[in-house]
């Protein structure tokens, strides 16, 4: 068996991420400007595979969505993968590695790449022009096996991550005051 280590690992504002044994992860502050800065919400799909020639859910995709901040690019004058755009994703996928530091026993998890591209939100999110950053939840072994409950509570701790960050599944609201 590998001898896996414990990456103390920090971001821009330097506040820890990796909990210890006893400890939750840190919410950076950082993260959270984040959150607003790029009115970001996300998304829950299936994984899917066409081993065998049957389609076979296999995971879950969980898109993180956010729009570019820049003036123009709100006003539509972007275009998709411009520098704007590349910055957003690399924000983006600072909440991406931040949900997905704890290791998995059975799961794994894939950060895609920026694709460059734009996404266009649906209705409840005023059909935006998002950016996304996509982490897959799959199989640590057997690949194409079906999801199973080492996903569904590797899901479940994503979400909870991201609702510690402020960030709503499926629609963008900023978050109340509360005096």
């Amino acid at each position: 068996m590998i001898q896996q280590q414990q990456v103390q690992a920090t971001i821009e504002n330097g506040l820890r991420a990796v909990p210890s044994r006893n400890e939750e992860p840190i919410v950076p502050e950082a993260l959270q400007k984040v959150v607003l800065r790029h009115q970001v919400s996300y998304e829950v799909w299936p994984e899917w595979s066409g081993c065998g020639g049957r389609a076979r859910r296999i995971g879950y995709c969980v898109s993180i969505c956010g729009v570019n901040d820049q003036l123009d690019c709100i006003r539509g004058h972007h275009v998709p993968g411009c520098p704007h755009c590349g910055l957003t994703y690399d924000e983006l996928r600072r909440i991406a590695e931040w949900i997905t530091l704890v290791e998995q026993q059975d799961c794994r998890f894939e950060i895609e790449t920026f694709d460059r591209a734009f996404h266009i939100a649906p209705r409840q999110r005023w059909s935006r022009n998002e950016v996304i950053v996509t982490v897959k939840i799959l199989h640590r072994q057997n690949v194409d096996s079906p999801v199973d409950e080492s996903q569904e509570r590797c899901l479940h701790e994503l979400r909870t991550s991201l609702k510690k960050l402020g960030v709503r599944e499926g629609v963008w609201q900023a978050p109340t005051m509360v005096h």
